[in-house]
Formats: structure tokens, C-alpha cells, sequence
């Protein structure tokens, strides 16, 4: 192909694209107003049902009880709308640290995060309807039986088993048309993947290729699935960029919530309050952060730690905050010897990627690059461990550091090609699935428009250090076998100073069997969070087994803060199949309440 015909083609996927974008902008504002918003002069309104975060929990809950109650339902929500660009898969990582980003950061972390600035990782959490629904990665996850039995056999949680939770896990699995699964024969890795799958049979590796919350390359979340559908019904209301304040109680004649504080910020940043009568049910979605700080700040948690703090106790649940679980992961850079198979420049600059996206929504821009996973799920003599592969061959410095919080000596040393814009590549992503240690959510200030202290307390267990090993050497087994000979790759082991006593030494490049000490060295340095936080009010021990408050007969929790222990995988659509069952609960109350008069 001539120089000036790649010019031409260049110069026309530029012109079809920009075309393509002002075509649908322009859509996306004429259609995209919220509906249904609530009034000013309604400001003094009271709802049967008021539910705080439009996230996963949030906008499913939204859709059951709108489509099926004889009540009024209110939405509340912090942030507002998602952009435009949040509908592209391969953009998910720019909306980090925007306006529809919490941007949460961690405190400093005691035993991880050593090659992270002030040993503090980047949260994200998304601001907006969807709320992290809308910014996180669409890796749609079917859900894994024996967590849900562990929570029956170790939490007594008689009716939370996987047979009570099957169903709702798959009313939550959305139409298989609004879905994309990478397909076997999508590049040379996916092959590899195929065929190693066939290699390990002997183990009890399960193999998965991706399978995304996309349709027609855009992202379908909870907000297309659930919340787009109901927003125009009549007894819903919605009140955007509104921040809840405050929950008050009653406990006369018991204890429930009677009403809601919320804050609204005008044009010239003065905030307007006003409050919210909830007739029947309050239900709070506000994630794992958040939940418990509204709850902590309404003066709902530890006595002690409220009186010191100056806020007046309404009523005592000392575990609220507590029990924060997430993923770590350690990621490993493996450079590939052949052409084709990975994202990096060239590909995203070759117009036929724009103009397959635009034309049929595949291609690199239509999913995020994450091609599949092997995972086991062990037996007696092993740990849960999952391995995730990212076929990324140029990881661009400028924005993984900023999103990631690196340091760049330890950028540099894990993506060691970081400089070669053409690099071909993956990323080979080793985790515990249920990890031991535990950290928590903690109030700095009484009020909510300043973030919590958020302690995820990585790495603090020791069986989480050897159940990542585990993972590695999987992994190593993996990219080192015959399945990926023709790839030709080859791992890059980070040289980090911190960790040079331990490795890694040359041998370690051609045998790739580095000491155990280096392998932890390198996940208390470069390992990253998953950003899959939970069990902050958790079942049985802030809420009971309707997701109630304990103690106050008409709040429930509905979003990752009650899961008592890690989803062996991505937690989103589990959230969203407990705000299903939710759901069924309010309305069968509802039922019965109508029948008793």
C-alpha cells in the first residue's frame, strides 16, 4: 500500500469519524435530559420509597419498584448524567479522575502500595446515574455457587444460598443481544488462550473468554438495561447532583427513618437543604464508601467513636464501616514477538479500527482489551486465585501513572517497553479471589461533602501474599507454555531497587522461577487494587437477612457494602441481582400491607 493511499485512508477515517461524532452529540443532547426531575417548589415532597445512589443497586431497585409498586418512588443522586464518552468501551479509563469520579484515595498502606506516591491508591467510584456501573471496565460476571454457600455455611445465612440466589442472578443477566463475548478467533491470543485451555485440562483451571456489558460496541449498563426504561413513569421522580446529608430516625413507637436531609448546590456554589419525609421505605445505594459514611454521619455506628467526633448517636451499630474487602492484583508485562494480536498505536491509529467501530461497533474501540481469565477456585490444599489477560502491548505512562498513582521509577520498572509506542503485548493480571485481610471506612469530618478515610488495608494477611504467588506461577505456566510458542513471549520480572537483593536475576528471565521473597517484594510495591469494594454493613452484622438495618424496621442497605465476604469475580452483576431480590421483599410487604386493610 502506497504512502499517499495510507494518507487518503488516514484523512477519510478522520472526516467519517468527526461526521459520525457530531451526528450523534447532537442526538445524545436533544434526548439525553433527565426526566421526571423534581420540582423546586416540590422540595417539601414526601415519597413512599426514597432511594440514595442511582448506582447498580440504585437503578436496578429504581426499575422494579417504579414498573411494579402502587407507590411513589424518589431517586436521589449525587452526580448527574454521563458523557457522551462514557458509551466507549476503550475510553473507560479517561472518565477516571473526571467529573463523574469520586476520586477516592486510600490512606497510606502499611503493608502494600510501597511504589505508589505516599503509598496511597487511586479509588475511583463513579458520580453519576450508573454511578460505577458507568465507569467501570463491562466485564460481566455470571456469578460463582459456592460463594453464596460459604455465606449459609460460615455467616448462617440459611437463605442466601446459591439456590435461593440462581434465579436472581439470572433475571440480572442481561439479553444476550445486549451483550459481546470475545470470540475464539479474535487475535492470536485468544487462540493461545484456546488452545492452552486444552493444554491444562488435567487442572481445575476454568477457562473464560471475556464477556462484556456491550451492545453494538457501546456500553450497556445498569442505566440501558434497568433505569432508561422507567424514567418517564409517573409516580418516579428524580432529584440529580443532590447530596443526602443526613438520615433522621424516629423511635417512637420504634425505631425507623422518618426523613432525609438533602443538599443542592446552586450556580454560585451557595447549598440549599431541604428535607424529604419517607413514608415507607428508605433504601440506601450509595456503595461501600458511602453507605456506611451517610450512615456514620447521620449518627448510625460505633457510640464511642460518634461521641468522640461530636455526633449524636441515634442508634448503635458498632460494625458499620468495618469488614472492607477488595481484589489486589499484582500485573506483569509480557512482551510479544509477532504483529497483530495486541492494542497499542498502530492499531488505534489505523482508520479501519475507527471505521469498523462506527460502522459495526467492533474492533479495539468497541471492548476494553480484557480478552479473558483462568480461575481456580481450589480445593483443601489451595486458594481461590484468578489470572486476567489484558491485551495491551503500549501502556501509556502520562495516564496509567495518573490514574494508578505510580511512582515513575516502579511504572517503569513494571512496563519496562513504556517508551515503544508500537510495542505488541499483554498484561498478565495475578489476584487472590477471596482475600483475607480486611480494612475499613472511617468519618474524618461530620459531613458528607468531605470524603471519608478509607483504609482497604492490602496485603495485611499473609495467606493473601501466598495465595497471589499461587496465581503467578499459574500464570507463568500459562504464558510460558507451548499454547503461546508462537507469540514468542517473554516476561518482563520489574527491576525494582527495593526489591534487588531478592531478584530479579538473569536466570529468572530464562527460567522464569523467581524466590517467593521477590514475588512479595513486588506485590507490596506495584500491586493495585481492584477497585471492587465491599462488605462495609455487611449481612448479619450491620443488616439482617433482608438487607434491614438492624434495629430500624424501615431502612435497607442495597449495594456491595452487605456482602459479607469478596465475589470470587467482578461483583457487578451479583449487586445487581440482590437489588432484584430487594425488590421482591418491598413489593411482597407492600402486597401484604394492602391486604391486611
Amino acid at each position: 500500500m502506497s504512502l499517499k493511499f495510507q494518507k487518503i485512508l488516514v484523512l477519510g477515517g478522520i472526516i467519517i469519524g468527526f461526521l459520525s461524532v457530531m451526528v450523534i452529540l447532537a442526538g445524545t443532547l436533544l434526548k439525553n435530559s433527565i426526566p421526571n426531575v423534581l420540582a423546586p417548589e416540590e422540595r417539601q415532597y414526601a415519597f413512599d420509597y426514597v432511594i440514595v445512589g442511582a448506582g447498580t443497586g440504585g437503578s436496578t431497585l429504581t426499575s422494579l419498584l417504579a414498573k411494579h409498586s402502587n407507590g411513589s418512588v424518589l431517586l436521589i443522586e449525587a452526580g448527574g448524567q454521563f458523557g457522551l464518552l462514557s458509551r466507549i468501551p476503550l475510553l473507560t479509563t479517561f472518565q477516571q479522575k473526571g467529573i463523574n469520579d469520586w476520586s477516592f484515595v486510600s490512606v497510606s498502606q502499611k503493608h502494600s502500595s510501597k511504589g505508589l506516591i505516599d503509598r496511597k491508591q487511586c479509588l475511583p467510584r463513579g458520580k453519576g446515574l450508573g454511578g460505577s456501573a458507568n465507569l467501570n471496565y463491562m466485564l460481566h460476571f455470571d456469578g460463582h455457587g459456592p460463594d453464596f454457600d460459604s455465606w449459609r455455611d460460615i455467616h448462617n445465612l440459611s437463605d442466601w444460598s446459591w439456590a435461593h440466589m440462581r434465579s436472581f442472578m439470572a433475571a440480572a443477566k442481561p439479553n444476550p443481544l445486549d451483550m459481546f463475548e470475545i470470540p475464539r478467533r479474535y487475535s492470536k491470543l485468544t487462540e493461545a488462550l484456546d488452545e492452552a485451555q486444552a493444554l491444562f485440562a488435567h487442572k481445575d483451571w476454568i477457562f473464560r473468554r471475556s464477556t462484556y456489558n456491550i451492545k453494538n460496541g457501546l456500553r450497556h449498563s445498569v442505566v440501558q438495561q434497568f433505569l432508561n426504561p422507567v424514567l418517564h413513569r409517573s409516580n418516579l421522580r428524580l432529584q440529580p447532583d443532590a447530596l443526602v446529608k443526613r438520615i433522621q430516625l424516629s423511635s417512637k413507637p420504634f425505631m425507623k427513618a422518618t426523613s432525609i436531609l438533602v443538599g443542592i448546590k446552586d450556580e454560585e456554589n451557595r447549598e440549599q437543604e431541604f428535607t424529604i419525609e419517607v413514608r415507607r421505605e428508605l433504601i440506601i445505594c450509595a456503595g461501600a464508601y458511602q453507605t456506611p459514611q451517610l450512615l456514620m454521619a447521620s449518627g448510625i455506628g460505633d457510640s464511642s467513636v460518634l461521641n468522640k467526633m461530636g455526633i449524636p448517636v441515634q442508634h448503635s451499630l458498632p460494625f458499620v464501616g468495618q469488614n472492607l474487602h477488595d481484589h489486589f492484583n499484582l500485573p506483569l508485562f509480557v512482551s510479544l514477538g509477532v504483529t497483530g494480536p495486541t492494542l497499542n498505536q498502530n492499531t488505534l491509529l489505523n482508520p479501519m479500527t475507527l471505521i469498523n467501530f462506527l460502522s459495526s461497533g467492533t474492533g479495539p474501540l468497541g471492548n476494553f482489551g480484557v480478552l479473558g481469565n483462568v480461575a481456580s477456585y481450589g480445593g483443601s490444599e489451595s486458594t481461590p486465585f484468578g489470572i486476567t489477560f489484558f491485551g495491551a502491548g503500549a501502556i501509556d505512562e502520562s495516564a496509567l501513572m495518573s490514574i494508578s498513582n505510580f511512582k515513575g521509577p516502579a511504572f517503569r520498572a513494571l512496563f519496562p517497553r513504556y517508551y515503544n509506542a508500537s510495542q505488541e503485548g499483554l498484561v498478565v493480571i495475578s489476584s487472590c479471589l477471596q482475600p483475607k485481610s480486611r480494612g475499613s471506612v472511617r468519618l474524618l469530618n461530620r459531613h458528607m461533602r468531605r470524603n471519608p478515610q478509607i483504609d482497604p488495608n492490602y496485603l495485611d494477611r499473609v495467606e493473601d501474599v501466598a495465595c497471589t504467588i499461587a496465581a503467578i506461577r499459574s500464570a507463568v505456566q500459562l504464558v510460558t507454555s507451548t499454547a503461546f510458542t508462537s507469540l514468542h513471549p517473554r516476561i518482563h520480572w520489574p527491576r525494582l531497587q527495593e526489591c534487588s537483593n531478592f531478584g530479579p536475576f538473569e536466570r529468572d528471565f530464562f527460567e522464569n522461577r523467581p524466590s517467593d521473597h521477590y514475588l512479595e517484594c513486588l506485590m507490596r510495591h506495584i500491586g493495585l487494587g481492584s477497585h471492587h469494594p465491599g462488605g462495609t454493613c455487611a449481612l448479619n452484622s450491620v443488616v439482617d437477612s433482608q438487607l434491614r438495618l438492624q434495629g430500624v424496621s424501615n431502612v435497607r442497605v442495597v449495594d456491595a457494602s452487605v456482602l459479607p465476604r469478596p465475589i470470587s469475580g467482578n461483583p457487578n452483576s451479583v449487586v445487581a441481582a440482590i437489588a432484584l431480590r430487594a425488590a421482591s421483599w418491598i413489593l411482597k410487604s407492600e402486597l401484604q400491607a394492602g391486604d391486611s386493610k
